[in-house]
């Protein structure tokens, strides 16, 4: 080259312009979410409650195990066809369980006292790694936990996984069941972990698991051939009576300080375990007094806003994670042509009906993602404008990625009822 000829700079390196999760389309939002979930699994199975780690030591760190959080975030597993690793989630909460085995024994015999000795309990999370408990000072009990586990564990087998688990699974089973015999409808300290209280939510999940157990067609119509599981794991029909009778004890409330509660929407989904116009009345008393701009509050007056956040007077923490459920709720309302009252007899739903539930859910996720960040993350809570520090949370991405899909689903499946708005399922 020579002297005069300028010297050739080299080309820059394009850089790919970042593109806002908003900005794709509604499967493709759903697949990044997942992406976003996945980061938060763990090799064995389980899911972290959010990267949080409190390494500044601001308080709880939540990289850690909720034996619920896991169950709830695998979850959207199911909904995307991948049962392997929901399957794979499921034995390590039956890992976890095995570990303290010598706990659920001893307390299906002898109930421990639930403030005084909350040692003796099953802990609530656990290390990540070692599975070992991090702290019992706290409200462990919560039998929302067990009933999730013995719904969803009976569920998959009755869609054709029970050759996943062993006779000795089985034997761990039935104690988890003799344990919920033991103290099932009594105070607990319900999925916020406070109290000890009576908790309709509690209630209600312990009776799912119960009912699905039972195996006396209250949930027949959720598969196509009938699964014999009673035999492996028995249940009696006295202590689904008494479940019945403890859960409509006390409902519409959740528990005798809180007339509502974000928890009771569990009621309606996953376990459908509560009739068509308690379903209906759950649904208001949560929409008319607990929605927000930004999430659903749990219950009134709540005080939890989260470590960083700073509320002005009067202001309660929203959480994300209630929009995505109600979605879900008035999807599963409009599913089916049928629900049931009280007597359990059939309640139809004709179609004007059924659409009015698919656009109500189609709203809340549309308010959902409102919420979520430029990333495609569900935070924990929003205080105001100010975001929670526990985003993402691991089972509010599973539900966003549930809310969405169902609404696919319906949509593919009733293309003539149920229509997607064009500016949901494409953004600009």
């Amino acid at each position: 080259m020579s002297d005069h000829m300028p010297s050739r700079q080299p080309r820059p390196t394009p850089v790919s312009p970042v593109v806002d999760f908003h900005a794709h389309p509604l499967d493709e939002r759903i697949r990044l979410s997942y992406n976003t979930l996945e980061k938060l699994r763990r090799p064995n199975g389980g899911y972290i409650a959010s990267p949080y780690s409190a390494e500044d030591g601001s308080g709880d760190a939540y990289n850690v195990f909720w034996i619920r959080d896991i169950m709830f975030a695998t979850y959207a597993n199911e909904y995307l066809g991948c049962f392997d690793k929901m399957i794979e989630s499921f034995r390590l909460v039956l890992d976890i369980f095995k570990r303290f085995h010598l706990r659920i024994i001893k307390a299906s015999i002898v109930k421990p006292n639930v403030l005084n000795e909350r040692g003796l309990f099953m802990p609530a999370r656990v290390h990540p790694t070692t599975l070992e408990t991090i702290t019992d000072d706290w409200g462990h009990h919560q039998m929302d936990v067990f009933g999730l586990f013995m719904y969803k564990t009976g569920d998959l087998i009755r869609k054709g996984y029970g050759f996943r688990f062993t006779t000795e699974d089985f034997t761990l089973i039935s104690h988890i069941r003799n344990y919920i015999f033991n103290m099932g409808f009594e105070e607990d300290f319900g999925m916020w972990e406070e109290g000890p209280e009576a908790h309709s939510s509690s209630f209600g999940a312990v009776l799912g698991g119960l009912t699905m157990w039972f195996d006396q067609g209250f949930y027949d119509y959720k598969y196509k051939q009938k699964t014999e599981i009673g035999t492996l794991v028995p249940v009696s029909e006295r202590m689904v009576a008494d479940g019945n009778q403890a859960l409509l004890g006390l409902l519409p409330r959740e528990s005798e300080s809180r007339p509502y509660d974000l928890a009771q929407l569990s009621l309606i989904w996953p376990y459908a375990i509560v009739d068509y116009q308690t379903k209906l009345m759950i649904l208001k008393n949560i929409e008319t007094q607990l929605v927000g701009t930004r999430g659903v509050r749990r219950y009134p007056n709540d005080v939890y806003s989260g470590h960083g956040t700073v509320p002005h007077e009067g202001e309660t923490a929203e959480w994300p994670l209630g929009l995505a459920w109600l979605s879900i709720c008035y999807s599963k309302l409009a599913e089916y042509d049928h629900d049931f009252d009280t007597a359990h007899h059939p309640v139809h739903l004709n179609w004007e009906q059924r659409v009015v539930y698919f656009d109500q859910a189609v709203k809340y996720f549309i308010q959902l993602e409102a919420a979520m960040t430029p990333e495609g993350w569900v935070p924990e809570l929003y205080v105001g404008t100010q975001m929670g520090h526990n985003t993402p949370l691991a089972w509010a991405q599973s539900f966003h990625i549930i809310s969405g899909q169902m609404l696919l689903n319906l949509s593919y499946k009733h293309p003539h009822h149920f229509k997607i708005p064009a500016s949901l399922m494409r953004r600009a």
